[in-house]
């Protein structure tokens, strides 16, 4: 069987199918070095000269041959472009039927409340007036994704496409799942970098992840417990199915214990599930395979001493050309470009992955190889 990966970057999964002994092809934006060199891979950006649109990947897929569908970001926010690649095939994932609920706004807000699950207030057009003063509300887009066109809200009225959450404090996080429509197993909680000007990101762009969570951040047996109680429902109530994620913020309940506040149900592997495998606890192609079969790994055991991995996106500080590339792939860079690529102010270089033995160490890995990274292109790059 020959699977088609669709979305706007498919390296993480497509590498993840050929560790895993898969045959793939991929339509995605990028097309970046490290994936178009082993599978067959038709990108927007190099193969098109235009920018990502879901709706052009149809067309882009067109004449491919494959035999069955999985999908990254940000196909979830299209289930009609999910159904279109699908074209009868069977959908390793969620169902766009699955989509079109899991990622409705009001049907989440409803299912929370009647699951007793904890949400931050959250307003959509119409809704204003309830909007409590003293509050700073974040006004987002409902096709969310990576932290794009969050902003604080100035109170203005809605527009269709945009709702409000309440800010609330709490560290960052996320979960890593697999489920098979009924039943669910947490494979991991990660921290969330955002908006790090380290790696050259603001306001509150998503840049990466560290994995596990740490305890000193509320990680341990008692959130991942209270993690595990809010996928189960979730994925009762929605049906979901594969790989997916949920991201949360990490605060204490009446009794003090720490308690997931959920942001928004993500139903597709996501970024943070490269470091599930990184850590070698998943395939996560593979167990997204088998979870449309209904089968699901065991739950991972805790670790009492674990080694952390992250994961970095490093953002263009300026107007910049990728030098030759060969040795990054080497060097724990992903998502690697061609030499001569031109990058722009603000658009991601590439991915940096990392480890140490202690959360700081991977952390700080992560900012010394962007060091690297930006001296080398600044060398290397010139204005056009």
């Amino acid at each position: 069987m020959k699977f088609l990966v669709a979305g706007v970057s498919t390296r993480a999964l497509a590498q993840s199918a050929l560790r895993a002994g898969y045959q793939i092809a991929a339509v995605e934006h990028f097309g970046d070095r490290d994936l178009a060199g082993r599978v067959e891979c038709r990108s927007l950006l190099r193969d098109r000269g235009t920018s990502f649109s879901a709706r052009a990947l149809p067309a882009l897929a067109a004449g491919l041959d494959y035999d069955a569908l999985t999908y990254v970001s940000n196909l979830e926010n299209h289930p009609e472009v999910v159904r279109e690649l699908a074209g009868g095939r069977p959908v390793y994932g969620n169902s766009p039927e699955v989509l079109q609920q899991a990622r409705h706004w009001p049907t989440l807000r409803r299912v929370c409340a009647e699951e007793g699950l904890t949400m931050p207030d959250t307003l959509f057009p119409g809704e204003e007036t309830r909007a409590a003063s003293g509050v700073d509300w974040l006004r987002k887009p409902t096709a969310s994704g990576g932290g794009h066109g969050i902003r604080l809200w100035d109170g203005h009225r809605l527009e269709p496409g945009w709702y409000v959450q309440a800010w609330t404090p709490g560290v960052s996080a996320s979960a890593v799942f697999v489920a098979n429509g009924k039943q669910s197993v947490v494979l991991g909680l990660s921290e969330q970098i955002i908006g790090d000007a380290r790696l050259g990101a603001h306001g509150f762009r998503h840049c990466g992840n560290i994995f596990p969570l740490a305890p000193e951040l509320g990680g341990g047996l008692a959130l991942r417990t209270a993690v595990e109680d809010l996928v189960a429902r979730l994925t009762r109530r929605f049906g979901l199915c594969g790989v997916g994620g949920v991201d949360f913020l990490v605060s204490a309940d009446q009794a003090g214990l720490p308690q997931p506040i959920l942001l928004e149900i993500n139903p597709r592997p996501t970024a943070s599930a490269e470091l599930i495998e990184e850590s070698g606890l998943a395939s996560i192609f593979d167990v997204n395979v088998k979870a449309q079969s209904g089968f699901l790994p065991p739950r991972p055991a805790e670790q009492p001493d674990p080694e952390y991995f992250a994961k970095g996106v490093v953002f263009a500080r300026n107007l910049s050309v990728i030098p030759q590339t060969s040795a990054w792939m080497t060097e724990g860079l992903r998502d690697v470009g061609f030499p001569g690529d031109q990058i722009l102010p603000g658009r991601p270089v590439c991915s940096i992955l990392t480890r140490g033995r202690a959360r700081q160490g991977a952390l700080d890995g992560l900012y010394a190889a962007a060091r690297t990274l930006w001296q080398n292109i600044r060398h290397n790059g010139k204005p056009s």
